[in-house]
């Protein structure tokens, strides 16, 4: 993981080179690109781009401030948050499809956990300045875009609230 001072995660990520029409094909195989039409997806992709990262690779850090979100092709990450003790709990696993570090697209606040990749990942990178872009560029289809995050925070925050309900 990249201390400060020097590279970002995000900077340290190894890029994946890809066509405009392989990155489209990526993200169509996922369900996150399930509400999305062929031409939507290919004018999405154009703001993407595929990084992969080894096992163990920290993505992001409890408390980092870097914007981007990953939307995972191939691989597992798991999400971890520290305790007040300081022990770090595994909050979740997640698997392609799956999008991590949305909320920074969004909010300016410190990152809320760490991403850690449990094995070899590969994924589509989504930077903040990407939605900016796309926002201004294409404003309907970055409506689209935010529609589809919401939906997908709005799934995962009621399986939270179900698996908090079950703790009460």
């Amino acid at each position: 993981m990249a201390e400060s001072g020097s590279k970002s995660s995000e900077e340290s990520f190894e890029n994946v080179d890809t066509s405009l029409e392989e990155r489209a094909e990526l993200l169509d195989k996922t369900q996150w690109a399930g509400d999305f039409e062929w031409h939507q997806i290919e004018a999405i992709v154009k703001y993407m781009r595929v990084k992969r990262v080894p096992k163990g690779f920290v993505l992001f850090k409890e408390g980092m401030i870097e914007a981007f979100m990953c939307l995972i092709l191939e691989g597992m990450v798991r999400i971890e948050k520290e305790d007040e003790k300081g022990s770090r709990k595994s909050v979740a696993v997640l698997g392609a499809g799956q999008m991590i570090g949305e909320m920074s697209l969004f909010n300016e606040e410190p990152r809320s956990a760490s991403a850690i990749a449990l094995k070899d990942t590969t994924f589509l990178l989504f930077r903040r300045e990407d939605f900016e872009r796309l926002s201004k560029e294409a404003p309907l289809l970055a409506l689209k875009v935010l529609t589809r995050i919401i939906k997908l925070l709005g799934e995962r925050l009621r399986r939270t609230s179900g698996v908090l309900a079950d703790y009460l």
